[in-house]
């Protein structure tokens, strides 16, 4: 369950730049506009929302130049389309996070010369034409809220970066294996950004994790963790040569460090949602 969010995180990192883990500072109680309503209203020709059998914890998202199709729970595209980890949104029935559902919408106006646009463009508007049909028709609606919450600083560690920069020219790929030697995980990337780490260090500890490290360039990495000894903190992790922690495997293979801290967070909040009927 935990690796394909991850790899839903790596996919997107990879189609489009992830927006910086760390939110806008801004007072606690005040709340940005809606984003659920506010997004470009696509006019459909047909769209059909059903129940799906398929088996949870999964996503997927498709679309050509007239039709946008999705599957998964309401929960898992609202995270995708607003690039957000588990813990960023609240709110919502319990059918949002349980329900699985087919979408498939056909456009009015189909998007000229579709084959020539960047990955990245076609991706933004296959992510605006879903969040049009989440608007239209589970009537969904919510806004971003500010949190002062617990999160983890990345820091250079004091043994040294030990990450490679990426040859220049050198195309960007992304692998991973959460049962790599047994109970641990093993991420492997060239010309990875330091955000999309960033990205799969919270997802795996379910805290927003915030770069301190200055790093703007592409690396070459490979990490190792053991997956079950990831949720916690670094003192209570464990720290065995055969099994390391995320905690340690970022110090020891990488050369950088996570220290708890309390910081501004980016919460979605689902105020209003309809379950759909079947059509």
């Amino acid at each position: 369950m935990l690796l394909r969010r991850i790899l839903l995180l790596l996919a997107a990192a990879l189609a489009a730049p992830l927006a910086h883990t760390q939110a806008a500072l801004a007072p606690a109680s005040t709340a940005a506009p809606d984003p659920c309503s506010s997004v470009p209203q696509a006019s459909f020709d047909v769209a059909t929302v059903k129940p799906s059998d398929a088996p949870g914890g999964g996503f997927a998202l498709r679309g050509t130049e007239d039709t946008v199709s999705a599957s998964g729970t309401v929960f898992r595209m609202i995270q995708f389309l607003y690039d957000l980890r588990d813990f960023q949104i609240t709110g919502g029935p319990d059918w949002v996070n349980t329900a699985n559902w087919e979408i498939t919408a056909k456009v009015d106006n189909p998007v000229p010369n579709w084959t020539d646009l960047r990955s990245d463009a076609r991706f933004g508007i296959q992510r605006q034409r879903l969040q049009a049909v989440l608007a239209q028709r589970l009537a969904l609606r919510c806004h971003f809220e500010t949190k002062n919450l617990p999160v983890y600083n990345l820091v250079l560690a004091k043994g040294g970066l030990k990450l490679k920069p990426t040859p220049s020219g050198t195309p960007g790929k992304v692998s991973m294996n959460s049962h790599y030697q047994g109970n641990q995980s093993r991420l492997e990337a060239t010309g990875f950004k330091l955000d999309s780490l960033v990205a799969v260090i919270s997802q795996t500890l379910g805290r927003t994790v915030i770069d301190k490290t200055g790093l703007t360039g592409l690396y070459d990495l490979t990490l190792t963790w053991t997956s079950d000894s990831t949720v916690g903190s670094p003192a209570s992790a464990d720290d065995s040569p055969s099994s390391p922690s995320i905690f340690t495997a970022l110090e020891e293979q990488l050369g950088l460090k996570l220290e708890s801290a309390k910081g501004p967070v980016k919460v979605l909040v689902i105020d209003h949602i309809e379950k759909p009927s079947e059509n």
